[in-house]
Protein backbone atom coordinates (compact mmCIF):
# COMPACT_ATOMS: atom_id res chain seq x y z
CA UNK A 1 0.00 0.00 0.00
CA UNK A 2 1.56 3.57 -1.18
CA UNK A 3 0.45 7.44 0.21
CA UNK A 4 1.01 9.84 -2.14
CA UNK A 5 3.46 12.84 -0.82
CA UNK A 6 4.66 15.88 -2.84
CA UNK A 7 7.43 13.90 -3.04
CA UNK A 8 6.00 11.31 -4.29
CA UNK A 9 4.86 7.71 -3.43
CA UNK A 10 5.36 6.28 -0.38
CA UNK A 11 4.80 2.91 1.40
CA UNK A 12 3.25 2.92 5.17
CA UNK A 13 5.97 1.17 6.28
CA UNK A 14 8.48 4.53 4.65
CA UNK A 15 6.26 6.80 6.96
CA UNK A 16 6.68 5.13 9.48
CA UNK A 17 9.61 4.71 9.61
CA UNK A 18 9.82 8.76 9.17
CA UNK A 19 7.33 9.29 11.71
CA UNK A 20 9.87 7.11 14.17
CA UNK A 21 12.31 9.89 14.44
CA UNK A 22 9.93 12.58 16.17
CA UNK A 23 7.02 10.32 17.46
CA UNK A 24 6.71 6.74 18.82
CA UNK A 25 4.48 4.77 15.89
CA UNK A 26 3.36 1.46 15.87
CA UNK A 27 2.55 -0.34 12.34
CA UNK A 28 0.18 -2.92 13.10
CA UNK A 29 -2.08 -3.55 10.71
CA UNK A 30 -2.83 -3.29 7.18
CA UNK A 31 -2.31 0.36 6.50
CA UNK A 32 -3.12 1.46 9.64
CA UNK A 33 -0.36 3.44 12.11
CA UNK A 34 -0.84 3.89 15.77
CA UNK A 35 0.76 6.65 17.12
CA UNK A 36 1.65 6.16 20.76
CA UNK A 37 1.67 8.94 23.39
CA UNK A 38 4.35 9.63 26.10
CA UNK A 39 3.95 6.85 28.28
CA UNK A 40 2.41 8.58 32.04
CA UNK A 41 4.03 8.73 35.40
CA UNK A 42 2.79 5.23 36.74
CA UNK A 43 3.83 3.73 33.67
CA UNK A 44 7.37 5.06 33.68
CA UNK A 45 7.58 4.11 37.32
CA UNK A 46 6.64 0.65 36.82
CA UNK A 47 8.78 0.30 33.76
CA UNK A 48 12.04 1.79 35.79
CA UNK A 49 11.13 -0.24 38.50
CA UNK A 50 11.58 -3.25 36.85
CA UNK A 51 14.00 -2.45 34.37
CA UNK A 52 15.90 -1.67 37.61
CA UNK A 53 15.34 -5.28 39.06
CA UNK A 54 16.09 -6.69 36.34
CA UNK A 55 19.57 -5.06 35.60
CA UNK A 56 20.36 -5.69 39.72
CA UNK A 57 19.37 -9.25 39.63
CA UNK A 58 22.92 -10.22 38.02
CA UNK A 59 24.68 -11.71 39.90
CA UNK A 60 23.09 -12.08 42.94
CA UNK A 61 20.37 -13.88 41.96
CA UNK A 62 20.70 -14.85 38.34
CA UNK A 63 23.99 -15.70 36.64
CA UNK A 64 22.70 -14.07 33.42
CA UNK A 65 23.90 -10.68 32.71
CA UNK A 66 20.55 -10.27 30.84
CA UNK A 67 20.49 -7.46 28.19
CA UNK A 68 17.39 -5.18 28.31
CA UNK A 69 15.64 -2.90 25.70
CA UNK A 70 13.11 -0.11 26.85
CA UNK A 71 10.39 1.92 24.44
CA UNK A 72 12.69 1.72 21.82
CA UNK A 73 13.43 -1.96 19.78
CA UNK A 74 11.48 -1.49 16.62
CA UNK A 75 10.18 -5.61 16.57
CA UNK A 76 9.60 -7.01 13.07
CA UNK A 77 6.27 -9.15 12.61
CA UNK A 78 9.01 -11.09 10.67
CA UNK A 79 6.17 -11.99 8.27
CA UNK A 80 7.24 -10.08 5.39
CA UNK A 81 4.28 -7.53 6.02
CA UNK A 82 7.07 -5.12 7.17
CA UNK A 83 4.88 -4.54 10.57
CA UNK A 84 6.67 -3.66 13.76
CA UNK A 85 5.64 -3.20 17.44
CA UNK A 86 7.79 -1.51 19.90
CA UNK A 87 7.27 -3.39 22.85
CA UNK A 88 7.60 -1.65 26.49
CA UNK A 89 10.65 -3.67 27.40
CA UNK A 90 12.57 -7.02 25.78
CA UNK A 91 14.75 -9.39 27.67
CA UNK A 92 17.10 -11.44 25.63
CA UNK A 93 20.17 -13.13 26.61
CA UNK A 94 23.55 -11.46 26.25
CA UNK A 95 26.00 -11.72 23.24
CA UNK A 96 23.96 -10.41 20.25
CA UNK A 97 26.29 -8.91 17.48
CA UNK A 98 22.83 -7.64 15.67
CA UNK A 99 19.58 -6.76 15.47
CA UNK A 100 18.54 -10.19 13.98
CA UNK A 101 20.84 -11.93 16.94
CA UNK A 102 18.83 -9.34 19.62
CA UNK A 103 15.43 -11.00 18.11
CA UNK A 104 16.92 -14.61 18.11
CA UNK A 105 17.63 -14.10 21.58
CA UNK A 106 14.90 -12.28 23.54
CA UNK A 107 13.41 -14.49 26.25
CA UNK A 108 10.79 -12.08 27.50
CA UNK A 109 8.60 -9.20 26.28
CA UNK A 110 7.03 -6.91 28.65
CA UNK A 111 3.88 -4.30 27.64
CA UNK A 112 2.58 -2.03 30.24
CA UNK A 113 -1.42 -1.09 29.29
CA UNK A 114 -2.20 2.61 28.96
CA UNK A 115 -5.97 3.12 30.11
CA UNK A 116 -5.79 6.63 28.64
CA UNK A 117 -5.42 4.78 25.02
CA UNK A 118 -8.20 1.64 24.52
CA UNK A 119 -6.55 0.99 21.43
CA UNK A 120 -3.00 0.03 22.95
CA UNK A 121 -4.86 -2.03 25.81
CA UNK A 122 -6.42 -3.92 23.09
CA UNK A 123 -3.61 -4.73 21.17
CA UNK A 124 -1.20 -5.27 24.39
CA UNK A 125 -3.84 -8.19 25.26
CA UNK A 126 -4.76 -9.50 21.92
CA UNK A 127 -2.80 -8.77 18.68
CA UNK A 128 0.57 -8.32 19.90
CA UNK A 129 0.56 -11.47 21.73
CA UNK A 130 -0.28 -13.26 19.05
CA UNK A 131 2.50 -11.92 16.98
CA UNK A 132 5.07 -12.79 20.09
CA UNK A 133 3.95 -16.26 20.36
CA UNK A 134 4.20 -16.75 16.52
CA UNK A 135 7.73 -15.79 16.38
CA UNK A 136 8.66 -18.40 19.29
CA UNK A 137 8.87 -15.38 22.11
CA UNK A 138 8.96 -18.16 25.21
CA UNK A 139 7.69 -15.46 27.61
CA UNK A 140 5.09 -12.85 27.67
CA UNK A 141 4.30 -10.37 30.59
CA UNK A 142 1.57 -8.49 30.44
CA UNK A 143 1.03 -5.24 33.25
CA UNK A 144 -2.75 -4.39 33.23
CA UNK A 145 -2.34 -0.95 34.76
CA UNK A 146 -6.10 -0.41 35.00
CA UNK A 147 -6.61 -3.89 37.14
CA UNK A 148 -3.07 -3.76 39.22
CA UNK A 149 -2.08 -6.73 38.15
CA UNK A 150 0.27 -8.63 35.56
CA UNK A 151 0.87 -12.07 34.12
CA UNK A 152 2.66 -13.93 32.57
CA UNK A 153 2.64 -16.08 29.56
CA UNK A 154 4.60 -18.96 28.23
CA UNK A 155 4.86 -21.11 25.00
CA UNK A 156 4.75 -24.44 25.67
CA UNK A 157 5.93 -27.12 22.76
CA UNK A 158 2.13 -28.98 23.36
CA UNK A 159 -0.03 -25.19 22.36
CA UNK A 160 0.95 -23.26 19.32
CA UNK A 161 0.07 -19.90 21.36
CA UNK A 162 0.58 -18.69 24.70
CA UNK A 163 -0.59 -19.90 27.59
CA UNK A 164 -1.00 -18.28 31.40
CA UNK A 165 1.77 -19.26 33.47
CA UNK A 166 0.72 -17.05 36.23
CA UNK A 167 -1.28 -14.33 37.26
CA UNK A 168 -1.78 -12.11 40.39
CA UNK A 169 -2.08 -8.34 41.43
CA UNK A 170 0.55 -5.42 42.13
CA UNK A 171 2.29 -7.07 45.77
CA UNK A 172 2.58 -10.78 44.90
CA UNK A 173 5.77 -10.98 43.18
CA UNK A 174 6.39 -12.60 39.68
CA UNK A 175 8.10 -16.38 39.55
CA UNK A 176 10.17 -16.07 36.42
CA UNK A 177 10.74 -19.67 35.42
CA UNK A 178 13.94 -21.08 33.80
CA UNK A 179 15.91 -19.74 32.32
CA UNK A 180 15.06 -16.91 35.03
CA UNK A 181 14.83 -18.65 37.89
CA UNK A 182 13.89 -15.71 40.00
CA UNK A 183 11.30 -13.65 40.98
CA UNK A 184 10.43 -9.77 40.46
CA UNK A 185 8.83 -7.90 43.15
CA UNK A 186 5.65 -6.27 42.39
CA UNK A 187 4.85 -4.73 45.83
CA UNK A 188 6.18 -0.89 45.06
CA UNK A 189 4.35 -0.76 41.44
CA UNK A 190 2.30 2.20 41.70
CA UNK A 191 -1.46 2.08 41.82
CA UNK A 192 -2.88 3.79 38.10
CA UNK A 193 -5.04 6.99 38.63
CA UNK A 194 -5.97 9.13 35.52
CA UNK A 195 -4.67 11.85 37.36
CA UNK A 196 -1.07 10.57 37.69
CA UNK A 197 -1.32 9.30 34.57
Amino acid sequence: MSTMFADGPRTVREVADELLETQRVEYLEEGELIFVPPAGFTHLTTLRLLTKFIIRAFPSVTDVDWELTSENFQWEFGDGTERFSIPDMIVAFPGATSRAELRENIALIVEITSPKTPKTVKNDKGLKPKRYAKAGVPFYLLVDQQEGSWTLHELRDDWPGYQIHSTGEYGKPIELPAPFGFAIPTDKWPAYSEDGE
